[in-house]
């Protein structure tokens, strides 16, 4: 845990956090056997068998929890690697699960079965979607509406809006489609020696998001939040930078500074720094779980297939972690209260198949 000197007051000097989710691209890879967990053919057995009995009882996503879908040797296995998930390195990698075996919704609901041994399942948007689709819909950043993942474009380092963020993959692009990982926890170390009056400013400082239309009714069209926030013994980060700059669009949101555009920057630069971004394609099957107060994720532009059926397309869960109740940031349990508000009805969860 960090520690705070004052040599005067309101001017504590800023020391770095000792904790496993800072780590840097070399670390991370020394510790693969930490955050990698390749199935086995038994774990694929057992889930296949939750599977069958999940179909059984005719119960699809999201009508199931891990109470209906036992994986009990799996679950023991993966438990060490859930606790680091929570306060550890905040990194969880599943290889090894034989995608081309099952339909899609049945490679959903074994996704939504290992996601509900992580944690609850978070209501992503106002769709009420609790499953995501991350697939090109043919949208643009220059719709104030559209989101990130709706597109084809390179996104920028950024925060998803729940404790944890899970990824499937069930067809990748042809070219692209790469993700890179990069942690908030050491870009603030790098700051602390490089730029301290820029993360200072971001420790201090209050800034609007754009709820970009998913405001609940009668509030605000933008929600305020800080990018980097202390949390027990790490910080956390909500950094969603062209959601702050599109909330400049209505009147009563403060205006940014040069400080706040320069911090930003200064961030930008040392979570983007070679040391410490880690990239990962991943393959059809592989499932990626990421803390997501401790790290940020892009994702490279890519080039799509031609044919529908193979076009790039992951699942998205967001995860509500028992573990971090009481000890998320203000903001984010304001994000959790309105994502309550997001109705979740059955149709809520695309289905592409028959399971």
């Amino acid at each position: 845990m960090t520690a705070m000197h004052s040599p005067k007051p309101g001017h504590a000097v800023l020391a770095k956090y000792d904790h496993p989710a800072a780590w840097t691209a070399k670390s991370l890879m020394a510790q693969s056997d930490q955050w990698i967990y390749t199935l086995s053919e038994a774990d694929v057995a057992e889930l296949d068998a939750a599977l069958q009995q999940i179909k059984a009882r005719g119960l699809q996503v999201p009508n199931f929890g891990k109470d209906e879908f036992h994986i009990p040797q799996l679950a023991a296995r993966l438990e060490p690697y859930k606790a680091s998930l929570d306060f550890g390195l905040g990194i969880l990698y599943l290889k090894g699960f034989p995608i081309s075996r099952y339909t899609k919704d049945q490679a959903s609901a074994i996704f939504w079965g290992i996601g509900s041994h992580i944690g609850k399942s978070w209501v992503q948007n106002n769709r009420g979607h609790v499953l995501g689709d991350i697939r090109d819909e043919g949208r643009s950043f220059d719709d104030p509406l559209a989101r990130g993942y709706q597109t084809t474009a390179d996104l920028d380092m950024h925060t998803d809006g729940a404790d944890m963020v899970a990824l499937l993959c069930l067809k990748q692009a042809p070219e692209g489609g790469e993700n890179q990982l990069s942690s908030a926890v050491a870009a603030y170390n790098k700051l602390v020696d490089s730029n301290p009056q820029a993360l200072r400013h971001l420790l201090d400082n209050t800034y609007c998001f754009d709820w970009r239309g998913e405001e609940p009714a009668g509030e605000e069209p933008f929600h305020r939040a800080k990018v980097l926030c202390p949390v027990e013994g790490a910080v956390a980060c909500l950094n969603i930078i062209p959601y702050i700059l599109s909330a400049q669009r209505f009147p009563q949101v403060p205006r940014l500074t040069a400080e706040d555009l320069a911090a930003f920057d200064a961030f930008k630069k040392a979570v983007w720094d070679d040391e410490l971004v880690v990239r990962v394609r991943q393959e059809p099957g592989d499932m990626l779980f990421l803390n997501n107060h401790y790290h940020l994720h892009a994702r490279s532009t890519f080039r799509d297939a031609e044919e529908p059926g193979e076009k790039r397309h992951l699942r998205r869960l967001w995860l509500e972690s028992p573990a971090w109740q009481g000890k998320r940031p203000a903001a984010m349990e304001n994000l959790l209260r309105v994502s309550n508000t997001w109705k979740h009805p059955e149709s809520s969860v695309q289905m592409w198949d028959h399971l």
